[in-house]
């Protein structure tokens, strides 16, 4: 048996002619299961005594896979005809009967051995077992000797636990809670390299500890994605990677990137500072220092906005300010959220009953996002003109007591209204990053980091 794919790595590529109950041969191609999940099952042989036992329990089953989203091929490297009398031929004589799935000839053995599961002797395919997600990758992988089936229900158990998006203890059953890694981390746990020292906080998909990290022996902000069914951990991070590449002094430094544990966390640079809301708590800032730390937003923005990165949620919960007034911007692009939300300031992804497709924090949203178009840089213009507004007046830009509220008044916001109540050098500001329309929201991150700090 030589090596094959491992976890996390794509199914080699096949075509392979295949079999089917009541219907001519076909082809089984894996680029016919993108999108979907696939459980590839491989056996030794046709008209054998331990194969039926498996392929039968996998077909009484066989609609319990396809409300998880799974498809089912079964391959041995029997050639095509053998399957077809097999399928044909009386359960009484060493048939198996009608399958709902098709049974693929890997005759050569090339996709067999590819994935490591041939025997030579006797040329056959051991009981390899693969779970592959709508992209492709192993997520599962067992491999039995000759004499011993699978178990569909172990399968089903499986599958269901991978599809959670959450950490599965052994005795999780399908309809179980998953394990919630940011309830049970604490001081002295240790996930990867880091040893977690104390929470920070808490925000809408994640909570962030304080951790050291073991190996260069520094402390981080670790920020632990919470499990979420209909989540998309792998787009999360790979935005998370995307933002890694900025570097700035305004930006919050993004050091890793990782799920390797089946836990998603972002380390990022330990930030000792208080949240911009907190520092408006009270009322508008001074106007030199409203304009100060407003135009630290901007450059930092710039910066992204150059290097082609948007970030979708800007917001003051997500800028912090450090005690020499320096200010930082958090979470570029990680602000997702499953379940709708009824607060006009916390984070949305998919908001709404319908699932909309609206991404953001609504109280901070564009009128273009308000009606689910995806988040861009005029959109964060629109919300850094919001926080501009509230840092000079101590007021929110738009009110409302509900999301639908908050969305009606942004949709109708008047920039010469808002313009007017704070000190005419910001006024021009104000007019063009508050412009309803985003074609006539021409003013860039750079001018309004530069009209601030002449202002």
């Amino acid at each position: 048996m030589a090596g094959g794919a491992t976890i996390g790595e794509p199914v080699p590529e096949f075509d392979l002619p295949a079999a089917v109950s009541g219907g001519e041969a076909c082809r089984a191609r894996l680029a016919d299961y993108r999108g979907r999940w696939l459980a590839l099952v491989f056996y030794p042989r046709d008209f054998s005594l331990v194969c039926p036992t498996e392929l039968t329990a996998l077909a009484d089953r066989f609609d319990e896979f396809r409300r998880l989203g799974c498809e089912v091929l079964a391959v041995s490297c029997d050639d095509l005809e053998s399957h077809r009398r097999w399928l044909e031929s009386d359960p009484a004589r060493g048939g198996i009967g009608p399958l709902p799935f098709p049974l693929a000839s890997d005759e050569g053995g090339e996709l067999s051995r590819a994935l490591g599961v041939y025997q030579d002797p006797p040329g056959v395919a051991l009981r390899g077992l693969f779970l592959v997600d709508p992209e492709g990758r192993i997520q599962y992988q067992v491999v039995h000797a000759l004499g011993v089936g699978r178990n569909a229900e172990e399968v089903l158990r499986v599958l269901g636990a991978l599809r959670s998006g959450g950490m599965c203890p052994s005795s999780w059953a399908p309809g179980d809670e998953v394990l919630d890694p940011t309830r049970v981390l604490g001081p002295g746990r240790v996930v990867g390299h880091y040893r977690i020292e104390g929470r920070l906080g808490e925000g809408s998909f994640s909570s962030v500890f304080l951790a050291l990290d073991t190996t260069l022996q520094r402390r981080v902000a670790l920020k632990v994605l919470r499990p979420r069914a209909a989540a998309r951990p792998r787009a999360v991070l790979d935005e998370a990677r995307t933002a890694a590449a900025l570097n700035h002094p305004n930006i919050c430094i993004i050091y890793s990137v990782d799920d390797a544990e089946g836990v998603p966390i972002i380390a990022m640079e330990y930030l000792d500072g208080t949240r911009l809301d907190r520092l408006m708590a009270a009322g508008g800032l001074p106007v030199p220092r409203a304009a100060a730390i407003a135009g630290q937003v901007a450059s930092g923005m710039a910066a992204a906005h150059e290097a082609g990165v948007v970030h979708g949620d800007l917001k003051p919960q997500n800028i912090l300010v450090d005690d020499a007034d320096r200010a930082k911007i958090v979470d570029f692009g990680l602000a997702r959220r499953i379940r709708p939300t009824v607060d006009p300031m916390e984070t949305a992804d998919g908001w709404g009953a319908h699932g909309s497709g609206l991404t953001g924090t609504p109280g901070y949203m564009a009128p273009e996002q308000t009606r689910g178009e995806p988040s861009s840089m005029a959109s964060d213009v629109f919300a850094l003109g919001c926080i501009l507004f509230e840092l000079l007046t101590g007021r929110r830009t738009v009110g409302g007591k509900n999301v639908l509220q908050v969305f009606e008044a942004i949709r109708t916001i008047r920039p010469e209204d808002l313009a007017a109540q704070v000190p005419p050098r910001f006024a021009p500001i104000l007019l063009r990053a508050l412009a309803p329309d985003p074609a006539r929201r021409t003013i860039s991150m750079r001018e309004i980091a530069e009209m601030l700090a002449s202002s």
